[in-house]
């Protein structure tokens, strides 16, 4: 009997398939060649990159909708009308600037085509908040007129408003996206590649292998890796799921409460997303709006980013302390020789952290150097050379990576362009201060407040962006340092993934730990406290932003940990001398908040405090253990009797 030899018929998925492939490739291959044999126009890179970008977006949607026709149909239009508008605007840019601003009617209707696209894609892709935000501002732009004075303006012509949105750099290609399609994808491409090559997962396996053996080990290897894997990963929820599913099973297997290892989890991974060099692409929009250099921002976000991950050290420590958690043993971890034999792995970090801070490279340039060493030196290596099959994963990962940041950075420019164009930027920031009352405390309460809301529903490069035009001019006009008002209002961005009531990376973490998400959220709020305090103190004062002499910021920088460790103290109830009572507990928290605050005053208060404390807590174990042992020489020997 002859065997049946059916072949699958080439379908309409496999054609799709195929088309995201290469769309992916050729997003990945464009932005490589740019960076590495020279950009090509302003307008002309901005508009390639958003095309490709929408490309990728409605091909990939077009296939998650199967079986939605409506959905499928409403997806083939927004590709259309994003791409004819993005080739619309690369024909004739060179001409438009001859004009002087006048708008002919096919730019009215090309600039409409471009800002629904816009908005659907973020509607559909990144966040139905932002979308809902974008529609706000717009309605408020042809709506001014009708609202109160303070908010009152004399509202646009709708020529006049697309001219502005989508034809000069205050609107659509502003700063954002300029950032988006010169370098920030660049970096998203770097942290795909590390990924699929395997380097991720060594940074999960090294940390193990350093501190696994240590006391509550599972939890220490989830803060190391978490803050390795955080440098080139993008988002918090991302974080959690590369590194939490091996990290939190391990956790509750040692003994630790679920909610409380899904906590752990999600507080160091959001960390990542402050960590230097990369924050979340974040470092690169406050270099360029600003206009300082990329590494005057990482200068100013190290610190801080180490104290958050003191604060958590400390906090995990005492709790394993406390709950008498072991470390992981031997077997249970990876060989720290083999995992040691293979630290070349590091050396692509490590040239990216050496091109940025001692030769001063460019980021472009940073950036592709990197991306280049990567690739050789994972070719010279069987488990990590990329095969076809990787090759693949690569490049459909970093074009839908990319995704989300490109249509935030473009987005958002709807926003920026009608704020600025409307004079609201110099009215709320009038009103905020006028508010405030010159009380530089509450303006701030006030900032931190908007920026965890927004940040509820909004990805981290988006929350910064619209922070950053609204809320941080209103800080810098108290007199702030700008670098510390934008990092203010970034810091809050991003924490607020581990603030209730909506928490996305402690929710992400409690699926992986199989708890109740509030419960988890509530628990990585406490653990992430430190995270709360630290942009008010450096906003008050800068040498936590190694700003001043050498002396100061050291100083500053130690007594700052004694701080984060008294915190820890205060919150977990137990110090390496003992368990303190409910008032030295207190006392422990005020100490904290002391020794946080740059001054000498208050450091030798706080310090003074700290040493209290401690011993307080020694005597008190002590007097414990003492009254149980008499309590237990007490009791009647019955057997005896």
């Amino acid at each position: 009997m002859e065997k049946s030899t059916t072949k699958k018929a080439f379908g309409l998925d496999d054609f799709f398939n195929i088309l995201e492939l290469v769309v992916c490739i050729s997003f990945v291959c464009f932005h490589l060649y740019t960076a590495g044999f020279g950009m090509l126009k302003a307008t002309a890179q901005k508009f390639v990159h958003l095309g490709l970008i929408f490309l990728v977006v409605y091909i990939n949607m077009f296939r998650k909708d199967k079986g939605h026709p409506i959905l499928q149909a409403a997806d083939i239009a927004a590709l259309l009308t994003g791409v004819s508008a993005c080739c619309w605007i690369l024909h004739i840019y060179e001409i438009y600037e001859l004009r002087n601003g006048i708008t002919t009617t096919p730019d009215v209707v090309f600039g409409v085509f471009l800002i629904v696209s816009l908005i659907y894609g973020t509607w559909r892709r990144i966040s139905k908040i932002l979308s809902m935000v974008v529609l706000a501002f717009i309605a408020y732009a042809f709506l001014g007129s009708y609202l109160p004075s303070i908010l009152a303006h004399g509202g646009f012509r709708f020529s006049r408003w697309i001219h502005i949105i989508v034809y000069t750099a205050e609107g659509i290609q502003g700063t954002p996206l300029e950032s988006s399609a010169h370098f920030i994808c660049l970096f998203i491409i770097l942290g795909t590649l590390f990924t699929v090559t395997g380097i991720g997962d060594y940074f999960t396996k090294l940390a193990t292998s350093l501190v696994g053996n240590f006391r509550g080990g599972p939890a220490k290897v989830a803060i190391l890796a978490s803050a390795l894997f955080g440098t080139i990963s993008g988002t918090p929820s991302a974080n959690v799921i590369g590194t939490g599913t091996f990290s939190i099973p391990m956790m509750k297997k040692l003994g630790y409460e679920p909610d409380f290892a899904g906590a752990v989890e999600a507080v160091a991974s959001t960390g990542g997303s402050i960590m230097p060099p990369v924050m979340a692409t974040a470092a690169f929009l406050i270099a360029e709006i600003l206009g300082i250099t990329y590494w005057d921002v990482v200068k100013a976000a190290f610190i801080p980013a180490i104290l958050y991950y003191f604060a958590l050290y400390f906090m995990v420590d005492l709790y394993s302390l406390r709950c008498g958690l072991r470390g992981l043993k031997r077997a249970e971890m990876p060989d720290v020789k083999v995992c040691l034999r293979r630290i070349y792995l590091l050396a692509p970090m490590a040239l990216l952290i050496v091109l940025i801070s001692v030769l001063r490279t460019t980021i472009t340039r940073a950036g592709i150097i990197t991306i280049v060493f990567t690739l050789v030196l994972s070719s010279c290596f069987r488990d990590t050379r990329l095969n076809w099959k990787s090759a693949k994963e690569f490049f459909i990962s970093a074009g839908r990576s990319s995704c989300g940041v490109a249509l935030a950075c473009a987005v958002v420019g709807i926003i920026v362009g009608t704020v600025t164009g409307s004079g609201l930027s110099f009215r709320l920031s009038a009103v905020l201060v006028q508010i405030a009352d010159g009380r530089l405390w509450l303006l701030l309460i006030i900032t931190a407040l908007t920026s965890l809301i927004l940040g509820m529903g909004m990805p981290a490069t988006a929350c910064y962006l619209v922070l950053a035009t609204l809320v941080a001019p209103a800080i810098i006009d108290m007199g702030v340092a700008p670098i510390a008002a934008h990092l203010f209002v970034f810091y809050f961005g991003i924490i607020s993934n581990v603030t209730p009531p909506v928490a996305l990376a402690a929710y992400t973490a409690s699926g992986i730990a199989q708890c109740n998400p509030s419960k988890c959220g509530y628990t990585a709020f406490k653990l992430a406290l430190n995270g709360f305090i630290l942009p008010f103190v450096f906003v008050y004062n800068n040498v936590l932003l190694n700003q001043g002499n050498p002396l100061s910021i050291v100083w500053a920088f130690v007594t700052a940990c004694i701080g984060t460790y008294c915190l820890a103290c205060s919150i977990q109830g137990y110090t390496f001398a003992g368990r303190p009572n409910r008032f030295f507990r207190v006392l422990a928290g005020a100490g904290a908040l002391l020794c946080i605050w740059p001054g000498l005053i208050t450091d030798v208060v706080g310090i003074a405090i700290c040493v209290a404390v401690h011993i307080f807590s020694r005597k008190n174990t002590v007097s414990q253990i003492e009254s149980q042992s008499t309590a237990a020489s007490s009791v009647p020997d019955l057997e005896n009797r």
